[in-house]
C-alpha cells in the first residue's frame, strides 16, 4: 500500500499481528511513545490499551508487563512493529478498528473507551511533534539561519 509518505506497507500482515498476538506494541516515526495493546483478560481484569514510553529491550517490556499485569504472566505471542504513517492512516485503513474489536467484550465494555483515549493521546502527540518541528523546536535544520 502506497501512502502519504510513499512507504509501501502490507496491511494484511499488520492485521495478522493485531488478530493473533495477545500483546503487541506499535511504534510511530514522529514521536517516541508506543501504543501497547494487551488483549488478555480474565474474570478480574480486562484488556489493556495504553500509550507507553519506549523501552530499550523486549525484556524490559516484559518486565513492565509483569509489574503492570502480574496475573497474566508472559505473553504467548508478542510483537512490535513501527507504523510508518500518521495516526489518522492507522484509523483509515482499519487497524484501529481491529484493535478495538480485539479489546471489546461484554464483560469488559471499557475496551472501546481505552482505544479511543489512546488514539486521542496519539493524535495529540503527533500534532505536538509537528507543531514543534514547524516552530523549529527539538529539531535541527540543514541550513542554519543567516
Amino acid at each position: 500500500m502506497l501512502s502519504e509518505n510513499g512507504v509501501l506497507i502490507d496491511v494484511g500482515e499488520v492485521q495478522k499481528v493485531v488478530d493473533t498476538c495477545d500483546v503487541f506494541t506499535i511504534g510511530f516515526r514522529l514521536f517516541p511513545q508506543r501504543l501497547l495493546v494487551d488483549t488478555r483478560y480474565n474474570e478480574d481484569e480486562g484488556p489493556l490499551v495504553s500509550v507507553v514510553e519506549p523501552v530499550a529491550t523486549v525484556e524490559e517490556r516484559f518486565f513492565w508487563l509483569g509489574q503492570k499485569r502480574p496475573r497474566f504472566g508472559m505473553p504467548e505471542r508478542f510483537a512490535f512493529f513501527i507504523w510508518p504513517h500518521s495516526v489518522a492512516m492507522l484509523e483509515e485503513v482499519g487497524i484501529a478498528e481491529r484493535v478495538r474489536q480485539r479489546c471489546r467484550s461484554r464483560r469488559w465494555p471499557q475496551g472501546d473507551a481505552q482505544v479511543d483515549e489512546a488514539l486521542a493521546q496519539l493524535r495529540a502527540l503527533e500534532r505536538q511533534t509537528v507543531l514543534e518541528a514547524v516552530r523549529g523546536r527539538n529539531c535541527h535544520t540543514l541550513w542554519p539561519r543567516g
